[in-house]
């Protein structure tokens, strides 16, 4: 008996208990992820290519990061007016023209505007795949399909690694018309492959109930901070590996390790437990692996950093959006995917101020006031989560 629910566990893990939609949905979001890769290099495009300053290319990756904002709010509404499908396949294609719109781009004016429309368009189908899943997963089964989305862009990173090192070597705009030729491909799957969606219909108070439910923002204030930490540490390890006298390049490395890391300790450390102790768990984590980097700043110390944060990735993925997804209502999947989503536009606005005045007084500094953020939000989950908060049974407002 024991040995069947051990093969039923690594089944439903590897994908033949999730519905075929899902399927779609992760072969689709590995393409896209793929060609993934053209983002970092924004700002150093605009500086090289176009003769911008870097106060103005920082000022319009600030000014991307907040339009993803929008661009969730936006796919949430989309979502309600066509479906879950077409606003998945609408966000691609809007996605996809953007970054052409950059790649061509015969001036600084134009490749600005095409930067600005990509942050509108970049977060469109994130609430509809992420509230899509939920629609068609069975609750027990919402953490093996998350985990095994985060798994997906993980090893799909691998190889957008691989492919950046390639393609940035012809020019930098061939990156973005190639994330493009990507991302209509992921619309183009999405649109044949997939079966049909659920529709629900139109329910006003869907836009405001996310807002107004206690529990989604108590998630939020956790999530944020997580967040911020999350997209300022791939910003910071460069330059901390260039003052440690390393080539700042190695940070690409190392980020192919952890994802790696991701990917094979994924389905060994997956257990049926409580979402909340989880993620309390992998905060943890996240937070050693930066007092790691903070103690010891050499390349080694960075090299164990990464893989006890990935280790932290790995009890994460998953767990905070099968917490989303059970505390929306039917019909509102999308909609508090939407609300949620915006956590990371956030983090993308404000993180690489305060990664600057970290670093400003040092590396060590901002590993061990990230590690002690991360710490703080262990904490705070924590106490969330065994006040009641969190239970989907709690009153929302």
């Amino acid at each position: 008996m024991t040995g069947k629910r051990r093969f039923d566990s690594l089944a439903a893990w590897w994908g033949s208990d999730l519905p075929g939609t899902v399927k779609v949905l992760l072969l689709a979001r590995f393409v896209n992820r793929i060609g993934a890769f053209s983002m970092p290099f924004l700002a150093v495009l605009l500086v090289r290519d176009h003769g911008a300053s870097v106060r103005v290319a920082g000022l319009v990756v600030g000014a991307f990061g907040a339009a993803t904002i929008v661009s969730r709010l936006l796919g949430g509404r989309l979502v309600a007016g066509v479906g879950s499908k077409a606003a998945v396949v609408i966000g691609l294609c809007g996605t996809a023209g953007a970054q052409l719109v950059i790649a061509v781009a015969p001036t600084l004016v134009v490749a600005l505007a095409g930067a600005v429309l990509l942050g509108l368009c970049f977060e469109i189908y994130e609430p509809a795949s992420q509230g899509l899943i939920a629609d068609v997963t069975p609750d027990h089964l919402l953490p093996a399909a998350y985990g095994l989305l985060g798994v997906t862009l993980s090893a799909a990173g691998l190889a957008a690694g691989l492919v950046a090192a390639a393609v940035g070597r012809i020019g930098l705009s061939w990156l973005f018309a190639i994330d493009a030729a990507t991302a209509l491909a992921c619309a183009l799957l999405v649109a044949i492959a997939m079966p049909a969606t659920p529709r629900h219909p139109r329910d006003e108070s869907a836009r405001t109930r996310p807002w107004a439910d206690r529990r989604l923002l108590a998630l939020m204030a956790t999530g944020t901070a997580f967040a911020t930490v999350y997209m300022a540490v791939p910003m910071a390890l460069p330059i901390a590996l260039t003052t440690a006298g390393r080539d700042p390049s190695e940070a690409g490395l190392l980020a192919a390790l952890g994802a790696l890391v991701v990917v094979v300790a994924q389905p060994v450390l997956r257990r049926h437990a409580d979402p909340n102790g989880r993620m309390v768990s992998g905060y943890l984590l996240v937070a050693v692996g930066l007092a790691t980097a903070g103690a010891f700043p050499t390349l080694a110390g960075y090299t164990v950093s990464a893989v006890v944060i990935a280790l932290g990735d790995v009890l994460l993925l998953g767990y905070a959006y099968t917490l989303v997804a059970r505390l929306a209502p039917a019909g509102t999947k999308a909609a508090y995917f939407s609300v949620y989503g915006i956590i990371w536009g956030v983090a993308l606005t404000v993180g690489p101020p305060l990664m600057g005045s970290a670093l400003a007084h040092g590396t060590r500094t901002f590993w061990l006031v990230a590690a002690g953020v991360m710490l703080a939000t262990a904490v705070a989950h924590r106490l969330v989560a065994r006040s009641g908060a969190l239970n989907p049974a709690a009153r929302t407002g």
